[in-house]
Formats: structure tokens, sequence, C-alpha cells
């Protein structure tokens, strides 16, 4: 009996652990392949030096006049609509954390892709062996935004660190959450809006019209108006991206809404992969 039963106990063993190994190699691949897609991206990056450390300069003024912007203001003020200093530092940091992560992987992508479906030249992404949704979301870069990046986490540190005792281990793993969930939503937001050029050619005023709304979340959405704090908090969900990990550890965020956050990311994640889906039937390539 003891014989029999070994390879059978075996035999249960493997379904289980063959598609763990199996997901563990593919996650290994697309590593691998990013890690390829930013080599080439640097390379290129490298062959303009002048051009690249204008880019970085650029950013590095433009964040330093921000946070002197946020300085002047707060010595007129202890206050900004119940916003104290330290946690207008750290919406400013998520802001450009949300931002430059945005301008560094998506957005280089998402237009190149609207040009291949324009040009029907999308064929041969589709014709690799690799996720269509993955080679189409993370294969350009621009390099020079991973200095926004950074002092964007450098804003976001000096205002946890003004905050003091006030900010705490729950809090801040709140914020680490919120964080994530704003840049999925970021993410969902570009690729549904890029999708839309499989029956839209030209979809590049709609990428102008979320570039608007994204600079608007370098402020609090609660000071604006209630059509403009709707709009920013559903239809382009920027204004929830940014201000809801600021909330987190300024105190300003119940459980209830975290959780509503996390719920909406895994819904339209959801929803942008099945309308990704609907996208590639819909596309005729350059046969057409």
């Amino acid at each position: 009996m003891g014989r029999r039963l070994l390879p059978r106990a075996a035999g249960r063993l493997e379904p289980r652990t063959a598609p763990v190994q199996r997901r563990g190699r593919l996650t290994v691949r697309y590593l691998r392949l990013l890690a390829l897609f930013v080599r080439t991206e640097l390379q290129f990056e490298l062959a303009y030096r002048v051009n690249f450390l204008a880019e970085l300069l650029s950013l590095v003024i433009i964040v330093v006049t921000s946070v002197a912007a946020v300085l002047i203001l707060f010595a007129y003020t202890q206050t900004m609509n119940g916003w104290s200093f330290p946690a207008m530092l750290v919406l400013l940091g998520v802001f450009y954390i949300v931002q430059g992560v945005g301008e560094l992987a998506f957005t280089p992508s998402f237009q190149q892709f609207m040009e291949q479906v324009r040009l029907g030249t999308l064929d041969f992404v589709l014709l690799k062996p690799a996720s269509s949704q993955f080679l189409v979301s993370l294969r350009y870069f621009k390099l020079s935004n991973v200095a926004q990046v950074a002092l964007g986490v450098i804003v976001t540190a000096l205002g946890l660190a003004r905050l003091g005792d006030e900010l705490t281990l729950i809090a801040l793993g709140e914020f680490a959450v919120a964080l994530f969930c704003g840049l999925v939503l970021v993410y969902v937001l570009l690729l549904s809006l890029s999708t839309l050029a499989f029956w839209f050619v030209r979809v590049e005023n709609l990428l102008a019209v979320y570039e608007a709304f994204l600079d608007a979340g370098r402020f609090p959405v609660d000071i604006y108006p209630g059509w403009l704090r709707l709009t920013m908090s559903t239809v382009i969900p920027i204004g929830i991206a940014i201000t809801v990990p600021a909330q987190a550890v300024a105190g300003r965020l119940e459980a209830l809404g975290l959780g509503l956050m996390v719920v909406v990311t895994i819904a339209a994640w959801a929803f942008a992969r099945w309308f990704w889906r609907v996208g590639l039937r819909s596309y005729t390539g350059a046969s057409a």
C-alpha cells in the first residue's frame, strides 16, 4: 500500500507546484525584458548628453520653484483649507512622484502605441511572444524623469519628517497603500484613454486633457469647486490618486475612504484589462 501511495502523492504535488514555477519563470522573463528596455533607452539618452542634462536641470528648477511657492504661501498662514505646511509638502511630493512615474514609463510608451496604431505597425508588437499589454505599456522610457521621481521622494520625506509625532506606523502603511493605488489608477486611466486609439485614430487631445487635470493635482482636491472636485475624483481620478496618500499621513483619511480606494482600484484595473482585450479584437492592422 505504501508503495502505491507514494507515486499518487507525488502526482498530486505536481499540479500545485508547476503553475507557481511557471509564474516565477514568467516573472523573471518580463523583468529581464524590462531591464533590456531600460538599458536601450539609457544608451539613447546618453547619446544626447547635453539634452539629457538640460532636461534634468529643468526638472530640478521646476520642483524647487514649487517648494519655494509653498514656503512663501505658508509664510502668511498656518493652514490652507485645513492643510498644514508638512501635509502640503507631502502632497507636493506625491504629485511629483505620480507625475514623474507617468512621464517616466507610461506616457512615452502609450504615445508610441498610438502612433503604431495609426501607421498599422502594431502588428509587429502583437506577433511577439510576450504580453501585448506589457509591451505597449513599458516599452519606452523618458529616463530624465527619474530625477523628478527622486525629488518627489525627497520632498515627501521632508514633509513626513516635519510631521514628527503626528506620524504613526498605521498612517505610513495607509500612505503606502494609497500611493500604490494612486499609481495604478494613473496607469489604468492612461491605458483606457490609449485603448480608444483602436477606434479613434487620434486621441492625443485626450492625453492633453489628462495632463491638465494632473497639473491641477498639485493642490488638494478639496479646494476646488464641487463639479471639478467630482470630475477629479471619478471621471479622471487624479485628485484621489494624489490627495488621498497625503490625507493618510495628515490624519484626514478615514479607513472607509482607503478601503473604497482599494476597491475602486481593483475594479478599474479589471475594467482596463477587459477594455484592452476588446480593443485588440477591434484592431484591423496594416491589412485594413
